[in-house]
């Protein structure tokens, strides 16, 4: 199921990066699609990678969009300074009311079996 759920994660964001590295006008490197157990996504600007929890398949559509124009940004603007906040603004009005609703929801579902 984690393999289907990466698939999944994989394919949206490659067209997302499609849609959205012209705009931002930044390539990324690298594209990772792994389990995280905190975070929704993250970035290293110097080698340009990004990575996206696998758990966003299970997520709205707009969420992973967020993720991955937020970790786009960072490419730009390294900080959540107030440049970054303008670009974030600039480029996707709508971003807070994403955030606000990914963060409402649970990272990973955990089962624990007693």
């Amino acid at each position: 199921m984690e393999e289907w759920h990466r698939g999944r994660v994989r394919l949206a964001a490659t067209e997302l990066l499609a849609k959205w590295e012209p705009v931002i006008g930044v390539r990324a490197s690298r594209l990772y699609v792994q389990r995280m157990k905190t975070k929704w996504g993250s970035c290293n600007p110097v080698a340009r990678n990004i990575r996206l929890n696998t758990e966003l398949a299970k997520k709205p559509p707009e969420c992973l969009e967020y993720i991955l124009v937020h970790e786009l940004v960072h490419l730009r603007e390294p900080t959540h300074n107030a440049r970054f906040l303008a670009l974030m603004d600039q480029l996707l009005p709508h971003w807070r009311d994403s955030r606000v609703r990914l963060n409402r929801l649970p990272v990973r579902n955990e089962h624990w079996d007693y």
